[in-house]
């Protein structure tokens, strides 16, 4: 059984859709030109893979980001292309990979808040986070599914279709839309500017000179069905992701991440390196990847595996490059030509299998797509033809997660290996928990906890404690077979904000370039695979429903990439921007008292002793419901899964979920009536004085609570529509 592409999207600075920019990339057409920027009257010249047009999008989203409409014009491309018909489809997976998400439209709030205004309307906030964009996608086309909104940095998309084809292959949708998106910011601009990583003379040179990259902006959509009669483009073999534990910004240049990938998905698929006919690679056109790119490749492959990076046509387009590139693949595989690596220089010393400044005629059948980020995240992606031998990796049969342990940065009482404070806002009646120190364990590197930001420090004090509480020696497993699911509502939005609001004071080419790299939203997990030494998978979710919501990427993590553990983490962060936004967003200040918060579960295949069991759990994303149909959609899914598990609902002994959430919301509503309408006794009432916005606090609880042995059910819900939970075993 094969998961195959029927249908693909693209915008690009090469082209308004899949034709047009498939028809200038293989014609070299020149896609980075030089733009220029301003902020606060510093102004920036820089050579960009810039979008030259705003995308034509339905009236209601006129005043979106561009970011989103990207997003929204591929999405609808690749849906067109496909001919499927969303109706058919009970259980529909969105996954979003993209770096910034709604962050441009929060570098506006932001600026309105700090010169006084603390009424930024709900309508632009709500466009503020990473995953709205995919929450309006879902919203435009009424689709009740899953929504995995991946934020790995310039890995993301490329994690994207990772995780919509195991989902596939695993049963768990019948339907993957699967892309990514990212636009030109300031913020993106400053920082790799600071960190003097652009190249500032002309387009960016892959495997060339390396002077450096060109950011660029677009995003694409690849539709996967199981259906063989819808497949037109070609099939998802397989990927992989794993982590360098070596940097927070440069790869190992030793590439041993990346090779073990190459080296993985080809025994896996069960042929030879020479069978690999065509690979796009990273390609920066930075001397720190190029270098580590092209020695890998040349100690593994034959002349015979062509080679080449397409970023010298659209710029790195950050979350977008994994799909933009994937897509470069799907056009390669139709036109049966490479795609050249453009303004290459220098070629003396070029490897012969490295394509040019010049297209080629190639046989192509099976293909690699390579995408790597901060954090030492590697990624790639193996597609291949429709008339390639090759068939996509079946899952291991089902399984069970054990939480070995679990820790949290705050309990009720507010005891805890984490100092906090509690904050008053001046302009309203909110009140929240700040972090403010933490004492590393031995287990971290004191040097490296002080170069942290704060929420890098509190998540990896948090995890050494629930390592600690699992009796795992981090230094006697094999770390290649540890992963790591980090969610997250917020990401590092102190940095952010830092590094916002120090452009306007210090211009693009002077924010902190030791700072910059922990803006990115897998810089604190990518901070636990350097402290742990973890090789294995990582990855990051956007989400407002917590870490219920990575219970499923933590099992098909565990299931496909033969792990022995995963670490499932969900984090959350405030700043003073926040206070506003839960008031104009509707949150209930007498109830509401935000934390920056963590939690951690160490999850782990096999059972020892009396450890809770992570038995299922499921994801509904919507829209626009009454609080009948919530009611509806929730119960016909909550049966369906107990019935899965072989239990009954008479089985669940009780709920937890924190109604200190409180929300202007007909989800709060429906789980205020939950326990009425199943006779289940909600668990955590009264057991929150806080709230982490959807960090995970009602697994901690669970597992840790003197609750009797029996069946539990743990729920969260999101401020923009839908109910995650999962049944647990204690």
């Amino acid at each position: 059984m094969s998961v195959y592409i029927s249908g693909v999207g693209i915008v690009s600075s090469l082209g308004k859709n899949y034709e047009e920019h498939k028809e200038n990339l293989f014609e070299l057409k020149e896609g980075i030109s030089r733009n220029s920027y301003e902020n606060h009257g510093f102004v920036l010249e820089s050579y960009t893979g810039k979008v030259q047009y705003d995308p034509k999008v339905p009236k209601q989203y006129q005043d979106e980001t561009r970011n989103f409409k990207f997003a929204f014009k591929a999405f609808e491309e690749a849906l067109a292309s496909s001919g499927v018909n969303l109706e058919n489809y009970k259980n529909i997976a969105v996954c979003l990979g993209t770096s910034l998400g709604g962050k441009v439209a929060g570098q506006e709030a932001l600026y309105r808040f700090e010169s006084g205004d603390h009424r930024v309307e709900a309508e632009l906030l709500e466009k503020t986070s990473v995953h709205h964009i995919a929450d309006e996608l879902m919203a435009y086309h009424g689709i009740v599914g899953a929504s995995y909104v991946i934020s790995t940095a310039c890995s993301a998309s490329n994690n994207a279709v990772i995780l919509g084809t195991q989902l596939l292959q695993d049963g768990e949708c019948d339907l993957a839309i699967c892309g990514g998106c990212d636009e030109l910011s300031d913020i993106s601009l400053a920082g790799f500017t600071s960190l003097g990583a652009i190249n500032v003379e002309m387009p960016c040179q892959p495997y060339s000179s390396g002077k450096g990259i060109n950011l660029g902006e677009g995003a694409g959509f690849v539709v996967l069905v199981k259906e063989k009669a819808l497949a037109k483009y070609g099939k998802i073999i397989g990927g992989l992701i794993t982590s360098d534990a070596y940097h927070i910004t440069a790869p190992k240049p030793t590439g041993e991440g990346a090779a073990q990938i190459a080296k993985q998905l080809v025994a896996k698929a069960g042929i030879e390196f020479k069978d690999i006919d065509y690979i796009n690679g990273h390609g920066t056109g930075t001397q720190a990847n190029d270098k580590m790119e092209k020695n890998m490749y040349t100690k593994l492959f034959p002349q015979t595996t062509l080679i080449s990076s397409t970023k010298g046509q659209t710029g790195h387009t950050l979350g977008a490059a994994g799909i933009i590139e994937l897509i470069n693949c799907i056009a390669a595989i139709e036109e049966q030509y490479v795609p050249a690596t453009r303004n290459v220089i220098g070629t003396d010393d070029f490897p012969q299998n490295f394509v040019y400044n010049k297209k080629k005629k190639h046989n192509i059948k099976n293909v690699l797509n390579f995408s790597f980020a901060f954090g030492g995240n590697n990624s790639g992606v193996l597609l291949a033809s429709l008339d390639s031998s090759l068939e996509t990796f079946a899952p291991e049969e089902d399984l069970k997660l054990a939480i070995l342990g679990s820790a949290s940065s705050l309990q009720k009482d507010h005891s805890s290996f984490v100092q906090y404070e509690e904050v008053a806002s001046d302009f309203n009646d909110f009140k929240a928990l700040r972090f403010k120190s933490a004492v590393p364990p031995k287990a971290i590197n004191p040097a490296q906890f002080r170069k942290m930001d704060d929420l890098s420090k509190l998540v990896a004090v948090t995890t050494a404690k629930a390592l600690e509480m699992s009796q795992i020696n981090m230094k006697k497993v094999d770390t290649s077979k540890v992963g790591i699911v980090f969610t997250t509502p917020s990401g590092p939005v102190d940095v952010v904000e830092g590094i916002e609001k120090q452009i306007t004071t210090e211009g693009y080419a002077h924010v902190s370039a030791s700072r910059f790299p922990y803006t990115v939203m897998n810089a604190a997990a990518g901070m636990l695979s350097i402290m742990f030494k973890i090789k294995g998978p990582l990855s990051v979710i956007s989400t407002n429903a917590g870490a219920i919501d990575g219970i499923q990427y933590s099992k098909e993590m565990m299931k496909n990439d033969g792990l022995d553990y995963v670490l499932l983490v969900s984090a959350h962060q405030w700043t003073d921007m926040s206070l506003m936004w839960w008031e104009q967003l509707g949150y209930n200040s007498t109830d509401y008292v935000g934390a920056d918060y963590c939690s951690v579960q160490v999850l782990s295949r096999h059972k020892t002793g009396d450890n809770p069991i992570l038995l299922g759990s499921k994801q509904l994303k919507y829209s626009n419901k009454t609080l009948h149909e919530i009611s509806s959609i929730f119960d016909r899914s909550f049966k369906e899964l107990i019935s899965n598990l072989h239990l009954s609902p008479k089985d669940i002994k009780g709920i937890v979920w924190n109604e200190r959430k409180k929300i202007d919301s007909l989800d709060y509503d429906f789980l205020q009536k939950i326990s009425e309408q199943y006779q289940f006794p909600n668990l955590g009432q009264g057991q929150f004085n806080f709230s982490s916005n959807g960090a995970g606090e009602e697994l901690d609880f669970i597992t840790n609570a003197n609750l009797s042995p029996g069946y539990y059910l743990a729920l969260s819900y999101s401020k923009f529509g839908g109910i995650s939970f999962a049944v647990i075993e204690k």
